[in-house]
């Protein structure tokens, strides 16, 4: 299954790479693409550069991934293009992971109107304007809402991760790459998640 990374400049790096990390630990299992709109050299917010390819939305299949960061809140008032890219590439997608306030990205395309998600920080005039029509849950590290998955913050993505393979595959192979990085994560810490 492929994990489709979308990458924009100043993603944070974690977002991406930690959930990466985990697929990438089931190579049997995950085929992970780098992609971006421009399908150019990509800067994360400290610095590291990824070439991408580009964006297609009508080749996207599996799982897309969707890092948040300082570029998140760029994109939302640069480019309406890219978010149509992006919400295509979702729509397309088997499952969507959006890590931290990357899922303001496709709240702004409004594919998540009267969908649940993760709360995350932001101050009150961007969650008036970005998740109006939106169920934000607070206190829980990932919420899975069909195949949309949203947690928090950073660290948190790696839960959201490792729910998605635990779905995708099952808790064994979840399991598998969780302990291969040396990260405790049990299916049943069922506080954690809301779905």
């Amino acid at each position: 299954m492929n994990v489709n990374v979308i990458l924009f400049d100043d993603f944070e790096t974690l977002d991406a790479f930690g959930p990466v990390e985990l697929f990438g630990k089931l190579p049997q299992h995950f085929h992970i693409r780098y992609l971006s709109v421009s399908g150019d050299l990509i800067n994360s917010v400290h610095g590291l550069k990824i070439w991408t390819d580009f964006l297609v939305p009508d080749e996207i299949d599996g799982i897309l991934l969707i890092p948040g960061g300082k570029g998140a809140r760029r994109l939302l008032w640069k480019d309406e293009r890219s978010l149509n890219l992006i919400r295509k590439a979702a729509e397309n997608a088997d499952y969507c992971l959006m890590i931290g306030n990357g899922s303001v990205l496709l709240a702004q395309t409004g594919m998540l109107y009267h969908r649940t998600i993760a709360d995350f920080p932001m101050d009150a005039n961007w969650n008036r304007m970005f998740t109006a029509g939106i169920d934000r849950i607070t206190g829980v590290k990932t919420v899975i809402d069909g195949k949309l998955y949203s947690c928090n913050n950073t660290m948190n993505g790696l839960d959201t991760a490792l729910w998605a393979i635990s779905d995708i595959l099952d808790i064994v192979e979840a399991e598998k790459a969780a302990q291969a990085v040396g990260y405790e994560w049990s299916e049943d810490a069922d506080t954690d998640v809301y779905s």
